[in-house]
């Protein structure tokens, strides 16, 4: 309603209390979408992909006291690129069960990420169905009250037209709302989604250089084990040589001691 419309009625008093319970709910309506909305879902530092509890890192807070002058940019790199070294470590493992072991990895990462969008989702609508219910009512309160008073033709016209046009503006401000976190919501999904691709991606690359090594240790353990099997059976042969000329000789008889008497 504009500032024009108001004062066209300044003598009308009735017109003037619903007026004003009008603008005060509408105003109280932005304050609440306000206050509730923010918390949300907050849009994430611009230098942050996804959040840091979706990202791929190894336990490092022995070692945060050492790292408090490192930029948190540069922190979360050294942790992600520790959790693929730990990943990749161990030449003991199968590369079939390291690949294993990332994967489910992911997945619990995409699972939290999932649950925290649908959380996020289910509190919004929470939020603005509590919003219309607080709007009807406001709103049905505005006409009860209007009803008690009496009101010339014009004044009942021009007061329904008012009653629609907030119902109406109401609805879009919600909409446009919705639509606003929708985007938000496709924008963090898209960078979660763009993070786990450039994870897998770099996994895959540090994984074809592990499974090159392993085999390449496996080979030379396997080297190892028949270095060692042959140097045995050459010192077992060596033992059986020295001791078959022994065992080629008569034996010595030993003739019992004589004892003085």
């Amino acid at each position: 309603m504009s500032l024009t419309r108001l004062n066209s009625h300044e003598g009308s008093k009735p017109q003037e209390t619903y007026r004003l319970k009008s603008l005060l709910f509408f105003m109280g309506s932005l304050v609440l979408v306000t206050s509730f909305a923010t918390p949300i879902f907050a849009a994430d530092d611009d230098t942050t992909l996804v959040d840091d509890k979706y990202s791929l890192k190894a336990d490092r807070e022995a070692l945060e006291a050492l790292r408090k002058n490192i930029p948190p940019e540069r922190q979360k790199e050294n942790d992600e690129k520790a959790f693929m070294d730990q990943m990749m470590s161990d030449l003991s493992r199968n590369p079939s069960e390291v690949r294993s072991k990332f994967s489910s990895i992911m997945n619990k990462k995409r699972e939290l990420f999932n649950k925290d969008m649908n959380k996020a989702r289910e509190q919004f609508s929470k939020v603005q169905k509590k919003e219309r219910e607080d709007f009807t009512k406001a709103q049905a309160e505005i006409r009860k009250d209007f009803a008690k008073k009496k009101s010339s033709s014009d004044e009942r016209k021009e007061f329904f037209d008012d009653i629609e046009a907030k119902r109406k503006d109401f609805y879009v401000d919600q909409k446009e709302k919705r639509d606003e976190f929708e985007a938000d919501a496709r924008d963090k999904r898209k960078n979660f989604e763009d993070y786990t691709r450039a994870k897998t991606d770099e996994f895959n690359q540090l994984h074809r250089d592990y499974t090159k090594r392993f085999e390449e240790n496996k080979k030379a353990q396997a080297d190892l084990k028949k270095q060692a099997e042959e140097k045995r059976k050459q010192v077992q042969k060596n033992l059986d040589q020295e001791y078959e000329s022994i065992r080629k000789k008569d034996p010595t008889v030993l003739e019992p001691n004589t004892i003085e008497e």
